[in-house]
């Protein structure tokens, strides 16, 4: 058994889902741990297969009772390792299968947080519905909605204001979301934090301010000109 439980460790890491269901239709065990290298060893399959994306073997394993929240030595879940690849369909097929959405990683961010740099809108929103805390902040105080604008996702930005996100948090730099807008010259996403009570006049612990950012930011015109319509002055 345990020759088969290897040749299944191989087959789910390398993502040839005929090989998985073969090997477990022989009874090979489909919540045996280890890897190929000596740091995953205490990684499932489940987690191995999420951790690549291979969304049809995901589905394999839990349709033939996968451990769905088990942890391994680092702390983390297979939908951890999903949701830090951006892997959306995996991810979705966790949750189906009861998935916790509340471990945090060794950073203290949440699946939210990992969600949210990749722009997955709608499943930001089914995290929200299943009870994510927005407000929720990893170890250097930022927020899912300020990754996101670190990271350019528009409509995840909106959704997250949507769903009762604060514009207007600021981490341990205290940088907040509108000057990390207005530094990489997002105009869509400056404009939304600004339609939604954004406060343009903190700075940050270098004594920048929203504006200052803008004008350094690769669209300083445009930029600068929609903070000072808002009513931003030096």
């Amino acid at each position: 058994m345990s020759s088969l439980n290897n040749e299944l460790i191989r087959a789910v890491v390398r993502g040839d889902a005929t090989a998985v269901a073969d090997l477990l239709a022989q009874q090979a065990n489909v919540n045996t741990t280890g890897g190929v290298t000596p740091v995953g060893e205490s990684n499932t399959l489940l987690m191995w297969a999420a951790g690549e994306g291979y969304a049809d073997v995901v589905k394999i394993l839990l349709s033939h009772g996968a451990h769905v929240n088990v942890k391994n030595n680092a702390n983390y879940t297979a939908l951890m390792y999903a949701a830090e690849g951006g892997y959306s369909e995996s991810v979705n097929a966790l949750l189906d299968y009861g998935a916790d959405i509340h471990p945090r990683n060794h950073y203290g961010e949440t699946v939210l947080m990992s969600i949210a740099r990749f722009g997955l809108t709608d499943l930001i929103l089914r995290l929200i519905d299943l009870g994510a805390d927005v407000h929720a902040t990893n170890r250097i105080g930022d927020t899912a909605l300020y990754l996101a604008v670190d990271n350019g996702q528009f409509y995840t930005v909106k959704a997250l204001i949507s769903r009762g996100a604060s514009v207007n948090t600021h981490n341990i730099g205290d940088w907040t979301p509108l000057m990390m807008a207005s530094a990489r010259g997002d105009l869509e996403v400056m404009e939304l934090l600004l339609e939604h009570g954004a406060d343009f006049s903190p700075k940050n612990r270098w004594g920048a301010t929203a504006l200052s950012e803008a004008k350094r930011s690769f669209r300083p015109v445009s930029a600068v000109q929609i903070l000072q319509q808002a009513g931003a002055t030096e």
